[in-house]
């Protein structure tokens, strides 16, 4: 790679438009020299008649090495050894520069003195990071800003320590380590764009926290209303960093912007066009492209979809807007720096809750090692849970592989006896079983309760996902039962329909039914949505909402396991949105399907339920421990009023 001064020109013209661009008939080329590619550009933007902001982009006096437009292995980059233990592999732009960071077990960075900004995301290990006179601790997926003038140290941990460090403007110490100087009365500097940043220097985020703000438009043709490519932004005054996650098989359509694009790919697989011609990146190889301000680009995405950082600079600002846009909704539910508080742990497998008469009800199961797939129960060892609003709790009974529980209008529990093929009432006071709600359908007995939830009038729908040590099932297959008032229990979701109806809510004015698929396929990571029929019945099946999946299951190399949201317990509030509980944590919707965003919690919350006095708490359970969250809205239950 040769050095490159060339300076880009900025591109000013009307506002933004998306035109998609086919990739499949496109070549991938191994190689692109950067001659030339300002006229081929422009020949693609008269084709497609692409727009852009109107802005002004500084220029500095930075050399490239990294040929605009052509992708790179990271191990192409220069490496720089920063000190005995600790190096990095470097790739920048005119404003920005992107640095791989590795340090040994127990190695230390050397204190400096920034003259740059700096936003640090933790891929793995961890380091115990001195900012100025205090330290923090950093570890996977923690996020750091710093600002000029601040000092930091860093000292790896036993495990060792990895980060992508992002910095602007360039750092001409770390361009001399690679072998590269500025020309002579050369500068890195430039005006001071006037951006607030999104983070405050010195404090640590967790990434996770940073809601998925929508990228793209959703498709007009689909019954949900989900953008292919989301994103979690974050920004310092001059700097923005993008950790952009694409749906498997959808496309980012062809456009230009005038800021420049830093891009290194993290995870899965795309074909990233650029002008006339495309490029192969993976995260395996974690390839890395410079697009220039200006430079024509789009994407079609692999079955696997893909991650990626894109480090833009300046701060794009309708990015921005986007991000807005996103917290505003999210702001509706959950006041800025809320965050869940825990209540209690110690448990096996909690799961289930309901709010009722002041206290907090859930199942613990036991299963012999759910983290590594052994799903043996014991209702011998598994109990139900009664806890005070300040987390202290106590076992309210014992003896039965309970799952799902809801109010009865008698003011009782409704418990899923999922071992049990039943769901019993039972006093809430005393455990005591007062009888059986349901254990048979046509004849034959059910197999494993799960969730349930009551409508309006008085039916009760539950959810039977066959989840039951029997290898002989009593019922055709996993299915969904209505309980009407008077009559007999129906199966009104046959077997077949999914591969594991889990979670189940009625919306507030009664007419549409929610299900959930807890795992693969059939019925894939959607929340589905049915109009229900005045003696219960459901009609008009739909995909309500398509639900965020980690990186580790969307990278599974088994097809049918890359739809494994682990979608279990919901919730509603009384404007219609539904909360649904997920490894990702609670994914929120709008009554229309509308993303609204990702309440996250530091272990995967299994299933919740609203209460506190006033309905405006949202309470979780996961695994083992209890959490709760202060809203500023309020659920919705059938029956009511048995707060």
């Amino acid at each position: 790679m040769s050095a490159d001064p060339r300076r880009f020109q900025t591109i000013t013209r009307g506002c933004l438009l998306a035109v998609l661009i086919w990739l499949a008939g496109l070549p991938v080329l191994a190689d692109k020299k950067k001659d030339g590619w300002r006229k081929r550009n422009a020949a693609v933007v008269r084709q497609f008649d692409l727009k852009t902001r109107d802005r002004v982009i500084p220029q500095t006096d930075v050399p490239l090495l990294l040929d605009p437009g052509q992708t790179y292995e990271s191990t192409q980059l220069p490496v720089i050894d920063i000190a005995p233990g600790v190096k990095a592999s470097i790739g920048w732009g005119e404003g920005a520069l992107l640095e791989i960071v590795e340090m040994e077990p127990d190695s230390t960075y050397p204190v400096q003195q920034l003259a740059e900004e700096l936003i640090i995301l933790v891929e793995k290990g961890s380091a115990t990071c001195s900012v100025g006179k205090r330290e923090v601790t950093l570890k996977k997926d923690s996020i750091l800003y710093l600002t000029p003038g601040t000092r930091r140290k860093l000292r790896a941990g036993p495990e060792g320590y990895q980060a992508l460090e992002a910095y602007s403007p360039v750092r001409v110490d770390h361009l001399k380590l690679a072998g590269v100087s500025l020309p002579a009365g050369g500068s890195v500097g430039f005006p001071d764009q006037g951006v607030s940043p999104s983070l405050k220097a010195g404090q640590v985020y967790n990434l996770n926290e940073i809601q998925w703000a929508g990228l793209t438009g959703p498709d007009p043709n689909s019954s949900y209303r989900r953008s292919g490519a989301g994103s979690r932004l974050m920004w310092g005054k001059n700097l923005m960093l993008s950790l952009v996650r694409m749906d498997p098989n959808s496309a980012f359509p062809l456009h230009i912007h005038p800021e420049d694009q830093l891009m290194i790919a993290l995870r899965g697989a795309l074909v990233e066009g650029i002008m006339d011609y495309a490029y192969e990146m993976n995260g395996t190889q974690r390839h890395v492209l410079l697009q220039p301000g200006g430079m024509a680009h789009s994407a079609q995405l692999s079955e696997y979809g893909a991650d990626a950082l894109d480090v833009f600079w300046p701060v794009r600002p309708d990015y921005i807007a986007k991000v807005q846009k996103q917290n505003a909704l999210y702001e509706q539910v959950i006041a800025p720096g809320t965050k869940p508080v825990k209540l209690a742990e110690g448990f096996t497998f909690s799961e289930g809750p309901t709010w009722l008469k002041g206290a907090l009800y859930f199942s613990d199961m036991y299963f012999a090692d759910h983290r590594n797939g052994d799903w043996t129960g014991s209702p011998q060892r598994s109990r139900l849970i009664r806890m005070e609003p300040d987390g202290r709790w106590q076992v309210l009974s014992e003896g039965m592989q309970t799952n799902g529980t809801i109010g009865s209008p008698a003011g009782n529990l409704l418990v899923c006896d999922m071992f049990g093929h039943r769901v019993i009432e039972m006093d809430p006071d005393t455990g005591d079983v007062l009888g059986v709600a349901l254990d048979r359908v046509d004849g034959k007995a059910i197999d494993g309760p799960n969730d349930l939830v009551m409508d309006s009038r008085g039916g009760m729908y539950v959810t039977d996902p066959q989840f039951t040590p029997e290898a002989q099932k009593n019922q055709p297959g996993k299915q969904v039962y209505y309980v009407p008032a008077q009559g007999n229990p129906r199966v009104v979701i046959q077997a077949g329909e999914y591969a594991m109806p889990n979670g189940v809510e009625v919306s507030p004015d009664g007419k549409t039914f929610y299900v959930n698929n807890t795992w693969f396929q059939p019925g894939e990571n959607f929340v589905w949505a049915y109009d229900i029929q005045s003696d219960g019945s459901l009609t008009g099946k739909r995909k309500f909402a398509s639900l965020n999946l980690t990186a580790e299951v969307l990278n599974d190399e088994r097809p049918g396991f890359r739809f494994d949201s682990r979608a279990d317990g919901m919730a509603v509030d009384t404007d219609g949105r539904i909360y649904v509980c997920t490894l990702s944590g609670v994914q929120v919707f709008d009554r229309t399907g509308v993303y609204v965003g990702t309440i996250w919690c530091p272990q995967y919350p299994v299933s919740c339920t609203f209460g506190g006095d006033l309905g405006d708490v949202l309470y979780m359970v996961g695994e083992s421990s209890a959490w709760s969250i202060q809203t500023r809205v309020t659920g919705f239950r059938v029956p009511s009023g048995l707060n």
